[in-house]
């Protein structure tokens, strides 16, 4: 009797421990199906989320933003305790205002000897309406070459110190066009200290600076002070391929020694641009000095 009841409890064990088994089995098994349906979902989702798309990592010398440009060509970090400014020609009547001219011009006077042996000046992109500066430092002793295309006339004394090359500054040489090196050559100043180097009209400046850091005779180690009226397009999205490229190269000068010295927002240039909450302009006055 004893032994048919623990047959009955054995078979109840039993009974209990295959459902048991049962039961953690089915509940192994609903876990794994809940998981399995959640990943499926998940899978599901992102492969149809279009991946973001990867953004091309910005050397560190590029702007991410126009701000950064304006930010450089406004910050002056050397200073001149001699200096002047030569006020732009009066503009002549009928005279075209949208070529580059009668802005004046800044100069550091610090150190430069007022001898046409020793104080040379090179001023590219002239508007020939407007060359007081260029006389003015003729009649201080400065031996100054103009070169411009914008001239009907021919290689010329102009006044005193001042000689006209009806020239224009070009990467490449061609008939009435030279590079920095071909001017520097035909003038036989190889090797020897430029004062002081001016741009005026537009693209100019952006010619010189490309002309200078590829020079064969090293003008940036002779170059002591470089005046650039610096023409920039409107900072929108699609100047911003533009603005890298004139950044890029403005910073050349500070690679070779220079630092900006002086900066002016010409009038009438100047908007508020929207996103970056600040005054900026469309075209600066700039001098950079190598020290």
């Amino acid at each position: 009797m004893i032994a048919v009841q623990d047959n009955k409890y054995a078979k109840m064990a039993h009974f209990g421990t295959s459902a048991g088994y049962k039961i953690t089995s089915a509940a192994l098994i609903s876990s794994l199906l809940a998981y399995s349906i959640f990943a499926t979902l998940l899978l599901y989702r992102y492969s149809h989320t279009p991946a973001p798309a990867l953004r091309q990592q910005r050397p560190p010398y590029l702007p991410t933003a126009p701000d950064d440009l304006f930010d450089y060509i406004t910050h002056v970090t050397v200073n001149c305790t001699n200096s002047l400014i030569v006020p732009g020609s009066t503009l002549s009547e009928g005279e075209d205002t949208s070529v580059s001219g009668h802005e004046g011009t800044y100069i550091c006077l610090d150190g430069i000897p007022f001898t046409p042996d020793s104080c040379r000046i090179y001023s590219f992109g002239v508007n020939r309406e407007d060359i007081k500066f260029e006389t003015t430092m003729g009649k201080r002793g400065c031996r100054t070459h103009l070169v411009t295309a914008l001239t009907e006339y021919s290689y010329a004394q102009v006044s005193k110190n001042v000689f006209l090359y009806p020239l224009e500054l070009t990467n490449s040489s061609s008939i009435g066009a030279y590079t920095l090196d071909n001017f520097i050559n035909l003038l036989s100043h190889m090797g020897k200290t430029i004062q002081y180097v001016k741009t005026t009209t537009k693209g100019s400046e952006w010619t010189l600076l490309r002309n200078l850091f590829t020079s064969g005779y090293e003008a940036y180690n002779h170059v002591k002070q470089i005046r650039m009226l610096l023409h920039l397009p409107l900072a929108k999205d699609e100047n911003l391929s533009a603005l890298d490229d004139m950044y890029r190269l403005l910073l050349g000068l500070e690679y070779h020694g220079y630092r900006l010295l002086y900066s002016r927002l010409i009038p009438g240039t100047s908007y508020v641009h929207y996103n970056m909450d600040r005054v900026v302009g469309t075209k600066y006055e700039t001098v950079w000095l190598r020290q």
